[in-house]
């Protein structure tokens, strides 16, 4: 019996000597490193890749409509939009490097369309292939003068009712979306900008990141960043004016799906968690000395999420109807940004030391 106990015991040991647990609980620690090298690959990588992979997709869409005019085809190429806009909203989660720096953001998500500008660039360009749109100004290019032909201004557009020059603009803004996409993904890419090395080297010689405090910090910063602009700007403006046509997506109405999917795409970088796959979170390495503070930035994730789906039918109307329920959004959001944009960035000055 003694042996059988004495046995146990050694392994115990060995176990526990192999697998670093938090001090204040039984998760399995993780380090700084990790976080930052997890961040790249279970993140970035794979959402940048999505995003082509469905701007592809839209791509196709769009050209199946143009060569095949059907309701279904018109049905279909609305959906690839969805799609896109939602894995772009979730990357608007870590809005770092080269889609700021490179401009690929606002290349691809100006807003609101400027209805009397669009109208005169149709009647009066010879040609509106991607190259042509690639030149226009940013209010002209990206997600929502494709969303404003898809679903007419009203939202009732049909496929008789898109113009052939519409179909051009159409077919031009596509590739242009799928373009800026392409671009945003290969920048990140080993074999080209390779913008993972400037992150993945933070402390050890990156031209960006001195220490990996810093890449970590940049990551609480997209995360408070997104927050701040949908709680401070995509609703409060609309909200505060009671004006619809400063909604994000007010032709397809998806306005509300995407500030969804903004928070969500924040709350993906805070757990590390995209698509079913898990790594090393800024989650695991708060609860390893804050249990507290990780549980309030997890439940305040959820109540802004909850607080946003308790409004019902568009925002566009919300914005009039359900103005508690906005409002109710709003402070769950502002809360949850004032803890990432402070406690947050405390502990991560505090305990990350290299």
């Amino acid at each position: 019996m003694k042996t059988r106990l004495l046995a146990l015991s050694l392994a115990a040991l060995s176990i526990g000597a192999c697998k670093k647990t938090s001090n204040n609980n039984n998760a399995t620690a993780v380090t700084s490193s990790e976080i930052v090298t997890d961040f790249v690959q279970k993140i970035v990588l794979p959402q940048y890749q999505s995003l082509q992979d469905k701007a592809t997709s839209l791509n196709n869409a769009i050209n199946t409509l143009n060569t095949t005019p059907s309701a279904a085809n018109l049905a279909s190429a609305q959906q690839a939009w969805r799609d896109t806009r939602s894995v772009w909203e979730q990357c608007e989660g870590f809005l770092i490097g080269p889609v700021e720096d490179d401009n690929y953001d606002p290349n691809m998500d100006t807003w609101p369309v400027d209805y009397r500008q669009l109208d005169s660039l149709i009647s009066n360009s010879a040609s509106l292939n991607a190259a042509t749109v690639q030149s226009l100004g940013q209010s002209l290019r990206g997600f929502h003068p494709l969303e404003f032909i898809l679903w007419g201004q009203s939202g009732n557009a049909t496929v008789d009712s898109i113009t052939a020059k519409q179909k051009q603009y159409m077919s031009g803004l596509a590739q242009d979306i799928l373009n800026t996409v392409t671009a945003l993904n290969t920048s990140w890419a080993v074999s080209a900008g390779n913008f993972q090395a400037v992150v993945l080297t933070a402390g050890a010689g990156s031209a960006r990141y001195a220490t990996r405090k810093d890449a970590v910090l940049a990551m609480a910063g997209g995360m408070a960043d997104i927050c701040d602009e949908v709680g401070n700007g995509k609703i409060a403006d609309p909200f505060t004016t009671r004006d619809s046509t400063k909604t994000e997506s007010p032709f397809s109405h998806n306005s509300m799906l995407d500030f969804i999917n903004n928070i969500k795409g924040a709350q993906n970088v805070y757990l590390c968690s995209f698509s079913g796959s898990a790594g090393a979170s800024l989650s695991s390495y708060v609860n390893a000395n804050n249990i507290s503070l990780d549980n309030t930035i997890k439940t305040q994730f959820d109540a802004a999420i909850t607080a946003l789906t308790t409004v019902s039918g568009t925002f566009e109307t919300a914005i009039f109807s359900q103005r508690t329920q906005l409002q109710n959004a709003m402070n769950a959001i502002n809360t949850l940004h004032a803890t990432l944009d402070g406690d947050l960035k405390t502990y991560i000055q505090t305990y990350v030391k290299d």
